[in-house]
């Protein structure tokens, strides 16, 4: 296909950003790269370049399991469209709200794109003493349940990005411990939930579940936070609601979002 811009010559490197970005937010589903070349006549070696450019800004997300990409979570934030994280709250909205009445706790919703943790969503009580969270809201992936039910089921090199870094504790001084980490990480995933208790912040606790497709691929997590003797005073019967809350959210999402896990998730 013609590599042209309105003048007639080679598009410039805003424009090809603007056809890879354009392609990407049209499809309904996740495009690999050579169906990026094939929409916007970018040649395959440069679409690609481009498209881990996005994906390192977060403009773009690349799916471990197809490399299908979509929009990233950047592009969510700041242009409001109808998206997957649109669907994934839209979904998760009304068990999110069931949590909060049950539980009195804020319910958080948050996805792993690059080496951070984002909410996407959060229900908050009618309480003058609560856990606020908002949209775009930064959470670290080495300290607390949110974080850490992010880190431990993300893709492997997402992963392994994460923990070659100096990691510093939220709170105190001296860095996380490695080794410590990858085997709560793995208790995480053994047990299929996390929690944590003034590990991020002063006061503030939190039990966290993964969310998954009917592939079994993560997509989300989602949990509770609040003041931490509100979240642990009744610890079972806390995790028990948002793993009931999870399993409903992740049959709504195979039916609503996935067509009966045929399609394509995000991280």
């Amino acid at each position: 296909m013609a590599q042209e811009n309105g003048q007639g010559g080679k598009m410039d490197g805003a424009v090809k950003v603007t056809s890879i970005m354009e392609a990407l937010c049209s499809s309904p589903s996740p495009l690999t790269v050579r169906e990026v070349e094939e929409i916007t006549g970018i040649p395959k070696s440069t679409a690609h370049r481009f498209l881990l450019s996005l994906e390192e800004r977060q403009w773009a997300f690349r799916d471990p399991l197809t490399d299908g990409y979509r929009p990233g979570i950047r592009f969510f934030l700041l242009s409001g469209a109808s998206s997957f994280f649109d669907e994934l709250i839209r979904t998760a909205d009304p068990e999110m709200r069931e949590l909060v009445k049950s539980t009195g706790n804020t319910a958080i919703l948050s996805v792993t794109e690059g080496t951070s943790g984002l909410c996407i969503h959060s229900v908050e009580p009618q309480a003058s003493v609560k856990f606020t969270a908002h949209r775009g809201m930064a959470i670290p992936l080495h300290a607390g349940a949110t974080g850490k039910v992010l880190l431990a089921h993300c893709a492997p090199e997402i992963r392994a990005r994460v923990l070659a870094s100096p990691l510093r504790r939220p709170r105190g001084d001296g860095l996380v411990d490695r080794a410590e980490l990858e085997k709560e990480l793995e208790r995480i995933r053994e047990q299929g939930f996390a929690f944590s208790r003034e590990e991020w912040m002063p006061h503030a606790g939190d039990i966290s579940v993964p969310l998954f497709d009917g592939r079994g691929v993560f997509v989300a997590q989602m949990g509770v936070a609040g003041i931490a003797d509100s979240v642990f005073r009744d610890f079972d019967s806390t995790l028990r609601l948002l793993k009931e809350a999870a399993r409903s959210v992740e049959r709504k999402m195979d039916t609503h979002i996935f067509g009966g896990g045929n399609h394509v998730s995000g991280e």
